[in-house]
């Protein structure tokens, strides 16, 4: 905001006629003057013999040019309370005497009061509550934004485990089938192995069987063999001399 030096406009005029003030060093423009003692007699018959309310306006000029030079940005001057309330009274103290004041320095006065109380100064301030919601908005978007980034990132991690715990189980799977298959080969071999014992214990009661009914002729046998053999023994022992 371009700030206009209000002292170089009060202390240097333009070209007119101006008369001094009582013992002041305040000077005022005639047709200023006329104008006092048009709209407040009294007012206008004490300022020219006293010149007491100089001071005070020279006092409100300074503040308000110090106020708006001290402001950083329009920003600042629009949204500090201070700094509101301030501009506030300076315009009231200056439009309570506006009477006194230099046509230039009047003029300029109500030049910063329209442009503090006109529409766009109000939609200024609106703007700047669009702005602050929508940088909160950015902010939260960027919040939402990290969010995801780490979302994605522990999705990316459970897939991870995921697709290793999958390839786990496919493993175990294969080895369980393998298994599976070793107990089906145990399975038929079990019972081929069932089969072939239950065929060998059937042989095993048909041998005992025929055992127990060939002893009494085994005996028999031993019996005769033993005979033979005791007979040809003797037979060789008989054998004559010649």
């Amino acid at each position: 905001m371009q700030t206009l030096c209000l002292n170089c406009q009060y202390l240097n005029p333009p070209a007119t006629k101006y008369v001094d003030i009582g013992d002041s060093s305040e000077i005022i423009a005639m047709e200023d003057i006329n104008k006092l003692i048009e709209e407040d007699p009294l007012l206008a018959f004490e300022k020219l013999l006293t010149g007491v309310q100089s001071f005070s306006i020279r006092t409100l000029l300074q503040e308000l040019k110090t106020l708006m030079d001290s402001s950083s940005d329009l920003d600042h001057l629009v949204s500090n309370q201070e700094s509101k309330l301030k501009l506030i009274s300076l315009f009231h103290g200056l439009n309570h005497h506006q009477g006194l004041l230099p046509s230039n320095v009047k003029e300029f006065v109500e030049k910063v009061q329209n442009f503090f109380n006109d529409d766009y100064i109000i939609k200024y301030t609106t703007s700047q509550q669009v702005l602050k919601k929508r940088n909160q908005l950015l902010d939260l978007k960027t919040n939402l934004m990290k969010k995801l980034l780490s979302a994605k990132s522990t999705q990316a991690h459970i897939d991870d485990e995921s697709s290793t715990a999958n390839a786990q189980i496919h493993e175990l799977s294969l080895q369980i089938d393998n298994l599976k298959s070793v107990l089906n080969k145990c399975d038929v071999q079990k019972e081929k192995l069932k089969a072939e014992c239950t065929e060998w214990a059937q042989q095993s009661k048909e041998l005992l069987s025929a055992l127990v009914s060939t002893e009494v002729d085994v005996i028999e046998a031993e019996r005769v063999m033993k005979l033979a053999t005791e007979g040809f023994v003797n037979l060789k022992s008989s054998f004559p001399t010649f």
